[in-house]
């Protein structure tokens, strides 16, 4: 008995959809270099989620620019503080994952408020640890939220493969004997 090898074009699944990612992920990076009002928009989104946030919770809050002012500490707003290139990355894998395209776009919506959120959410409490603990902000803001920004991207994607269900698994071939 032996087996045939596994192929290694494009028609391999994983590869495929690999390709797919980075095709996608190298398209968003020539898109965002060429029209700086998506990152614009980026961060306006940004501050005005924040913003809007911090009025929710009764915390004063001071909009100067593309800073935040709550509790006498400020932050400023850069590109990389909101959640469009996140996206963008998750993104690229919901699209070049096979499945049907009003699935794509109800993964591409669920993914924008997940991240959006969760991004807000991260802002709001480096500002608090900025008025509470500023000698903890450096590590919150380089290596915790970081890496919790990854995480939820991974988790994100995982929700939404398990709501496409077991339909869009991928099937093996059966082996013959």
């Amino acid at each position: 008995m032996s087996r045939k090898p596994r192929p290694t074009s494009l028609r391999s699944p994983v590869l495929r959809f690999l390709a797919l990612c980075v095709a996608y992920w190298a398209v968003t990076l020539l898109v965002l270099s060429r029209v700086p009002a998506i990152e614009r928009f980026g961060i306006s989104i940004t501050i005005a989620t924040v913003e809007r946030a911090f009025r929710v919770l009764g915390q004063d809050v001071r909009r100067v620019g593309d800073s935040i002012y709550a509790g006498g500490r400020g932050v400023s707003i850069v590109s990389d503080c909101s959640p469009h290139v996140p996206y963008l990355v998750f993104a690229a894998v919901v699209l070049a994952f096979p499945s049907a395209w009003r699935q794509r776009l109800a993964g591409l919506l669920f993914g924008a408020i997940l991240i959006h959120g969760f991004n807000t959410l991260r802002i709001l409490a480096l500002i608090q640890i900025l008025i509470w603990r500023p000698a903890w902000f450096d590590f919150a803001h380089v290596y915790l939220w970081q890496t919790g920004t990854v995480i939820v991207l991974f988790v994100t994607f995982a929700l939404w493969l398990r709501w496409l269900g077991p339909s869009a698994r991928v099937r093996r071939p059966a082996v013959a004997a």
